[in-house]
């Protein structure tokens, strides 16, 4: 499942039948003596960035690595500390197609070995679940602050999920008077990132309020359901990405040094060998709004502490994002997280 954002490239309209870009990258100048450019003409096709099909993949994607405002309104308390293991199941458009009909997961992603060892040009069965596993600390402060960190790891990928989160109790812990009778509330924010791609750079914000209840069980137990909101926002940017990487462009251009004059390449290999120079891309820089609801359940013995939550888009994707840029919106269904704690409070 690790990224591929170079598989995610449109040929340009008008190929004569027989050619992609892909091809042409390789052999541009046997694709100019086969079809004559217009006079004027200075450059052969090159393929085109499919910035719809990476707008869908990075918002996905970084919805499941939002942060998950997995607590309760009431904090660990001044003094207190939580040390867990949080598994989150995030739900993804695995099969969805972006406004070109280009399967984004399938494409944008590595997909299995073939038995000679390499990999598929597609992913043919990507997982419409991404799992991420975390360690996380909570620490309470005075004034009913919190403050927590989080570092997780992306299964069946080489990425890495790490932020901070901020937590603040506006009404907590008062157990009797009229007081007594009202829930626990808090507002809070977090931010996470990913790191181990070398393509993109991916962060999510997410501000966050919830309300909860603790029951009492017994002397030593406590039940504390919550539900709550939160306002999503992520930051998706490209880096340069090669369309062809499986064209070599000094290799096509018979790359000779470079012009001291121009700083362009020097290139043997006829007039249009520094082609596949073109195929070089940044996708369009992104920013996605979504809100999601939450509802969760932690349960409390003694030092045991054990929690469940889910969070769910509470509009389509579109709603918000339904015209990035020309011809790119977000196509896919609304997504879920399922996430689960275990870990000491004390």
């Amino acid at each position: 499942m690790d990224p591929t954002p170079e598989r995610l490239y449109l040929n340009p309209p008008g190929l004569p039948s027989g050619w992609n870009c892909q091809q042409i990258a390789a052999n541009p100048n046997g694709f100019a003596k086969a079809h004559p450019l217009p006079k004027g003409a200075t450059d052969v096709p090159s393929c085109l960035p499919d910035n719809a099909g990476w707008a869908n993949m990075m918002a996905e994607l970084g919805y499941a690595i939002a942060p998950t405002a997995f607590h309760p309104a009431r904090t660990t308390g001044f003094g207190g500390f939580a040390l867990s293991l949080e598994a989150s199941y995030a739900h993804i458009n695995a099969d969805a197609a972006d406004s070109n009909g280009v399967q984004y997961w399938h494409q944008g992603t590595q997909g299995s070995t073939t038995p000679s060892g390499s990999f598929s040009t597609t992913n043919q069965t990507p997982d419409s679940i991404l799992q991420i596993y975390s360690l996380k600390a909570r620490k309470g402060l005075p004034f009913g602050f919190e403050i927590a960190g989080a570092l997780g790891y992306v299964a069946q990928t080489t990425m890495w999920v790490g932020g901070a989160d901020l937590h603040w109790a506006l009404l907590e812990g008062y157990r009797t008077g009229f007081l007594g009778y009202l829930p626990d509330m808090a507002i809070g924010g977090g931010v996470r990132t990913m790191s181990g791609q070398s393509d993109f750079y991916l962060t999510t914000v997410g501000i966050d309020a919830q309300i909860s209840k603790p029951i009492a069980l017994a002397d030593a137990a406590v039940l504390t359901p919550y539900v709550g909101a939160q306002r999503l926002i992520i930051y998706a940017n490209s880096t340069d990405v090669n369309l062809t990487p499986n064209a070599d462009a000094l290799a096509t251009c018979g790359y000779g040094g470079v012009n001291e004059t121009t700083g362009s390449p020097v290139c043997k290999n006829g007039t249009y060998g520094n082609a596949n120079f073109n195929n070089l891309t940044v996708f369009q820089k992104q920013t996605f709004y979504q809100w999601r609801g939450i509802v969760g359940l932690t349960y409390r013995y003694e030092l045991l502490y054990l929690g469940g939550q889910l969070a769910m888009d509470m509009e389509d994707q579109s709603a918000e994002n339904g015209t990035l840029g020309t011809g790119i919106g977000l196509t896919g269904a609304r997504q879920w997280t399922m996430s689960f704690e275990a870990g000491v409070f004390f």
